[in-house]
């Protein structure tokens, strides 16, 4: 009795997943409009942003289910999605990233200081570029090489320029943003995506005039420092080393004076790190 049933209940579990796999979906008609009629679009273009430069990959999907209401059911299952469904989004989505504007009581969403009008215009056209980046890799895969990533670093590192922009002039912020780690996660974890990656931004950080990436005080710690030697020059990365070498040297000088197991095996640690640097 209990062999047949459970034989039974097989067969209609794998016949359900079956008939679930040869479903194609398409996206509601009325989700379409919405996106047309949609105004106030600053928090997509934030959502979109910080989704671009975090440590998760560039994945907007969730963003668009939470903005216009697209069932949970349906983004679950994106991957089956109707090639023309997606095009017809992602047109519905460029369209309003272009209407989009920064309304004067929400520019603290994008701002920490009071940025002046041209400031403020560049600034908008940055994030629209961006977003409209996100939007292809995601809804049209086949513009969605490295090109589109490439973009969107690009627009990223230059909206963090801009004088206002959140969080101001704090290169603390580039740790996130410059990460190898990040760039790799961000590729989709695409070796050569991130090969790309890597040489857009080495090229905007040689092409800048800061120099943080070579004071060892940037760093948390020197574990840090393999996922920035990418950016770096043989000579920025002697100076780096050379910075850590003198810190040792005097944390050293401290330590005969008190010696101390833990502390010593730590300053060789980071001693044998630092000469096995290279770019």
């Amino acid at each position: 009795m209990q062999q047949p049933l459970l034989e039974e209940l097989e067969q209609l579990i794998d016949e359900i997943k079956r008939k679930e796999q040869a479903i194609v979906y398409t996206v509601p008609d009325e989700v379409i409009v919405s996106i047309k009629k949609a105004k106030n679009l600053e928090r997509l273009l934030l959502e979109i942003l910080n989704t671009v430069q975090g440590s998760g990959g560039v994945d907007i999907v969730n963003i668009l289910r939470r903005e216009f209401s697209i069932s949970k059911n349906l983004t679950d299952r994106f991957a089956r999605w109707a090639a023309h469904s997606k095009e017809q989004l992602a047109d519905a989505l460029h369209d309003a990233i272009d209407r989009a504007e920064i309304r004067a009581g929400k520019q603290g969403l994008f701002f920490a200081g009071s940025p002046g009008k041209q400031e403020a215009a560049e600034a908008l056209a940055l994030l629209k570029d961006i977003a409209h980046a996100a939007v292809r890799r995601q809804l049209n895969p086949r513009y969605a090489g490295a090109n589109a990533y490439v973009e969107m670093q690009d627009k990223l590192l230059r909206f963090h320029e801009l004088p206002n922009t959140f969080p101001g002039s704090d290169t603390v912020k580039y740790r996130g943003l410059l990460s190898e780690d990040r760039l790799y996660a961000m590729s989709g974890k695409d070796s050569e995506i991130t090969e790309a990656l890597k040489a857009s931004t080495r090229a905007w950080y040689q092409r800048s005039s800061l120099a943080f990436l070579e004071n060892r005080e940037w760093y948390p710690d020197y574990d840090y420092v393999q996922a920035y030697l990418y950016l770096l020059t043989v000579e920025q990365l002697e100076h780096l080393r050379d910075d850590f070498i003198r810190y040792i040297g005097e944390e050293f000088t401290k330590l005969k004076e008190k010696p101390e197991l833990h502390r010593a095996e730590s300053l060789k640690s980071m001693l044998e790190t630092a000469l096995s640097w290279s770019v």
